[in-house]
């Protein structure tokens, strides 16, 4: 079972303590709002992993502002609907939107279920890229200018002679920065290179 939290959000305080109570029983961790403006003003604490989901037909806010209201803080954890009066328009708004999956309630336990784990599996490997970028962003910014600067003409395909031309200094002093940039970042040649500036968005 995929680690995670799923962050329940419905009005109805019944509903949503029934499902949390399902979801725990097969050993997920739950947190539930039946404020869409509470879960709003708590947001920013919750952790990484984990995914959502969500009543459509709340006052205030329902579950489609809410929806939005993520998207524009960037927020990349699954978002499941749940509600009791669903229709093709309200769907297909939904999923234009980014969410992850749509049920009318009651939702058969089993679909949910592998919604809720297919959905835990996407965060986590969200996460897991986030923390890898992160890292590979500290590594090179732990390259001395120069040495950032032989490494991105590498990655261009750049061969050591032709760098030395590019950036006035000798063939030699290019192989020093290279091998040094190489031990730093934990590659080996070109193409590793090449794929780690890939990642960055840096080639």
């Amino acid at each position: 079972m995929t680690n995670g939290t799923i962050y329940i959000v419905d009005d109805n305080a019944e509903t949503a303590q029934s499902l949390a109570f399902f979801l725990e029983s097969l050993g997920w961790r739950t947190r539930v709002w039946n404020d869409p403006e509470t879960f709003l003003t708590d947001y920013d604490g919750l952790a990484a992993e984990g995914c959502f989901i969500f009543d459509i037909r709340m006052p205030k806010i329902d579950g489609l502002e809410l929806l939005e209201r993520l998207n524009a803080k960037a927020n990349k954890r699954p978002i499941i609907f749940l509600t009791g009066h669903g229709d093709v328009n309200m769907a297909v708004k939904a999923f234009k939107n980014g969410v992850f999956d749509f049920f009318l309630k009651p939702p058969a336990e089993k679909e949910l279920i592998e919604a809720v784990e297919k959905a835990l599996t996407v965060s986590s490997d969200l996460k897991f890229q986030a923390e890898k970028l992160a890292y590979d962003r500290k590594r090179f910014d732990s390259l001395t200018d120069r040495e950032k600067d032989v490494v991105i003409l590498v990655g261009k395909g750049m061969m050591n002679k032709t760098i030395a031309d590019t950036l006035k200094i000798s063939e030699k002093t290019v192989q020093q920065h290279r091998g040094v940039a190489c031990k730093k970042l934990n590659l080996i040649n070109a193409v590793e290179i090449a794929d780690f500036l890939r990642s960055l968005n840096l080639r």
